[in-house]
């Protein structure tokens, strides 16, 4: 199941109706993530994300981010843009980047510098 086609530039808006309140992400190993959603009415909602190596490098500059975060973001960037019930069960960053064209430039001014490691963490 593909993305559901991104609306026009500034034409995003946020369906409170059809958002889980509380996601959770959970890693699973090999760069795939379950986020654990809630749908409007009530129903649990599972969606497996690849973290590609390259669209982390991409997004952050370095491969050795936490992919974590940027799945994180990725869940809430979607979010605004469409409803749990919209989410396909599985997709790659690299589709969600295709799908959407200012993914790219808005996760990296949301990351910033904050989502690659440093030498204490």
């Amino acid at each position: 199941m593909a993305l559901p086609q991104a609306p026009p530039s500034g034409t995003c808006q946020r369906n409170r109706d059809a958002m889980s309140e509380n996601p959770t992400v959970e890693a699973v190993g090999d760069h795939n993530y379950v986020l654990h959603l809630q749908a409007a009415d009530g129903d649990a909602v599972e969606v497996t994300i690849y973290a590609s190596p390259d669209v982390i490098a991409a997004l952050t500059g370095t491969i050795d981010a936490d992919e974590g975060k940027v799945v994180e973001a990725t869940l809430a960037y979607l979010l605004a843009r469409q409803g749990v019930d919209d989410l396909p069960a599985f997709l790659e960053l690299d589709d969600v980047a295709g799908a959407y064209q200012g993914y790219v430039e808005d996760l990296r001014g949301q990351l910033g510098p904050s989502s690659r490691p440093g030498p204490d963490r």
